[in-house]
């Protein structure tokens, strides 16, 4: 009976001491006030643990004392994180353990659409990623490649890390407490760090086409260069990164035939032609040519030869040259000569200075198959003195002039 006794007289006496937050307002309540309070709740826990049985009556009536003080944690709390110290330091009650309540923020009923929006930038990136990784490890990998997936790999990771998971969450809420960056923006924070990341990488692929550029700018130098395994490397490269890169697809289709690899060649300057290269054009008609496929040799120049405005006068050369070429073989001399004739003069037009044999080569040919052999012999003449041995069609040509030209000499 003592103990019940003594319990309800520590109620009664707790019950005392919260009168002041009821009484008094908030600035006027003090330091000894709120520490009456705490001791009291404490000597009620001590008389608790020494009932076997409490009566839920007693239970009740305590269960509302607490909901006040709760009710008043805001006004109390700063005062008890100064007591707490110096009275009560190691304590788990949870009267000595109060804080300040969170007051809800307009901007908190968006934090789910916020978490929402950085998991799917965050996927989004992650996609874009194993895109663009992949792209650049198809080509073969390299310092620029390598150094381009990394950051952008970290920058996503980090990110990530920030937002999906417990120990990165964690080192974010103390980055952005250390910056006075008040919580309830914090979701927003992450979401918009996520689009920015997600941005950077849009950015990124777009710029693709932009980097193939670059590697094909190497490739070229390396191809000046003659380092032909070295060109091959930067256009794959830039192939990976820009598949549709006409300029790349007709620069390696130039390396595989002086490798003499013709069918690949063949492959790179189809390519080179869908993508508008209208040079490819005229290279792929000349392995036709050497292929004896002499209808589709011709039947591609003379497409070409319809896009002239978009042509140089070195490109025209080159195909009227390569369809005088073409006609030869299909026996039809007119044509032939025409189109001969008509190279000769972009040649001239053009102050061309390097590989202007051939339209002679083949004219003298065609003057040959018409009998007029006074007019072959000066195109033969023509011929061998411009004729590049580095050249395999000029140089094959080259001899065919001397013999006529030595035919002509001995029969003098």
């Amino acid at each position: 009976m003592m103990s019940i006794f003594n319990l309800e007289r520590a109620i009664i006496h707790y019950q005392q001491t919260l009168t002041v937050l009821e009484q008094l307002a908030p600035s006027d309540l003090t330091t000894e006030n709120i520490l009456n309070i705490l001791i009291a709740r404490d000597h009620l826990q001590k008389t608790l643990t020494e009932i076997p049985f409490i009566p839920t009556t007693t239970l009740t009536t305590l269960d509302c004392l607490d909901d006040l003080l709760k009710k008043h944690q805001a006004t109390i709390t700063p005062i008890v994180a100064e007591l707490r110290p110096k009275f009560n330091l190691d304590t788990k009650n949870w009267w000595w353990l109060l804080e300040t309540p969170k007051i809800p923020s307009q901007w908190e009923k968006w934090d789910f659409l916020s978490n929402a929006a950085s998991i799917t930038f965050l996927t989004i990136s992650l996609g874009l990623i194993s895109e663009i990784t992949s792209r650049f490890l198809s080509g073969g990998s390299d310092i620029f490649g390598g150094i381009v997936i990394s950051v952008q790999s970290i920058l996503t990771l980090l990110t990530a890390g920030g937002v999906l998971t417990q120990t990165g969450q964690e080192a974010g809420k103390r980055f952005l407490k250390n910056h006075q960056i008040s919580e309830k923006y914090w979701q927003e924070i992450g979401a918009f760090l996520s689009l920015l990341i997600m941005l950077s990488l849009f950015g990124l692929r777009l710029s693709l086409p932009t980097l193939a550029n670059q590697y094909v700018k190497w490739g070229d130098s390396d191809y000046k260069k003659g380092d032909l395994s070295s060109a091959e490397e930067d256009y794959k490269r830039a192939l990976s990164l820009n598949p549709d890169d006409a300029e790349a697809h007709f620069n390696l289709g130039l390396i595989y035939e002086e490798l003499q690899n013709f069918t690949s060649a063949k492959t790179e300057y189809v390519l080179a032609m869908q993508g508008g290269n209208i040079t490819a054009i005229n290279n792929l008609a000349r392995l036709y040519i050497l292929d004896k496929n002499y209808p589709s040799a011709v039947n591609l120049l003379l497409k070409a030869q319809q896009d002239q405005k978009n042509l140089d006068q070195e490109t025209q050369y080159a195909i009227s040259k390569n369809l005088g070429w073409a006609r030869l073989k299909q026996e039809d001399f007119a044509g032939a000569e025409t189109a001969l004739l008509e190279a000769i003069n972009f040649q001239k037009s053009a102050n061309l200075q390097e590989n202007i044999a051939a339209p002679h080569c083949l004219l003298a040919q065609v003057r040959e198959a018409k009998k007029n052999k006074k007019e072959a012999l000066r195109e033969w003449e023509i011929c061998n003195q411009e004729a590049n041995t580095l050249n395999p069609d000029e140089d094959s040509w080259r001899i065919q002039a001397q013999k006529a030209l030595t035919s002509q000499e001995q029969s003098k």
